[in-house]
């Protein structure tokens, strides 16, 4: 009987829940927005971050182990939200606001990241594979045990960024910038 609740819970953790979904719809309406929402655990795949008249303020929001593969965040300010564990996969993020983001063990696969601002992102042992990371700013970002198999990195400024044990199996890297000041050190991942 616990191997069995054992092996529920994750399923049950990810379950859209309509509480997560209220504190949504009232931040929305709020004036001014909250500074601080936790929706960590939450199944948020079926929610419309935007609308014509604005857009969700996520800044220090707690989404960690969140559900959110193939939602469109787009222009979005998510600075300093935690988004470790999260399950961004095919995400939309383009042109979003992630400086200071926590997406340590975040699966991005295959995430839009183009022209966004991850400056002084945590993204240790984060899963970038196949993300189209173009024009990014990963200025002091820990790459750090990170897959960017097959990520696209043209033109993407790397400032002091941290890829010390990361893969980059058929990572495009044209033209990036900066990368004379990358840290690239022996670790164990």
């Amino acid at each position: 009987m616990k191997i069995l609740l054992l092996l529920l819970c994750p399923v049950i953790a990810l379950a859209a829940n309509p509480a997560d979904l209220e504190k949504l719809r009232q931040m929305n309406q709020a004036a001014p927005p909250p500074t601080y929402i936790d929706l960590s655990n939450a199944d948020l795949r079926t929610y419309l971050f935007q609308t014509s008249a604005k857009k969700v303020d996520l800044q220090h929001a707690n989404l960690s182990h969140t559900n959110l593969a193939g939602v469109d965040l787009s222009k979005m300010n998510l600075a300093g939200a935690d988004l470790s564990y999260a399950n961004l996969s095919n995400a939309k993020l383009f042109q979003t606001n992630l400086s200071d983001v926590n997406l340590e063990h975040a699966n991005l696969t295959g995430a839009l990241l183009r022209e966004s601002d991850l400056s002084n992102a945590n993204l240790h042992s984060a899963n970038l594979s196949g993300a189209n990371m173009q024009v990014v700013i990963l200025k002091k970002t820990n790459l750090s045990c990170a897959n960017l198999d097959q990520a696209d990195l043209t033109q993407a400024t790397l400032t002091e960024a941290n890829i010390s044990g990361a893969t980059l199996v058929n990572t495009v890297t044209t033209d990036i910038k900066d990368y004379e000041s990358v840290i690239d050190a022996k670790v164990d991942c």
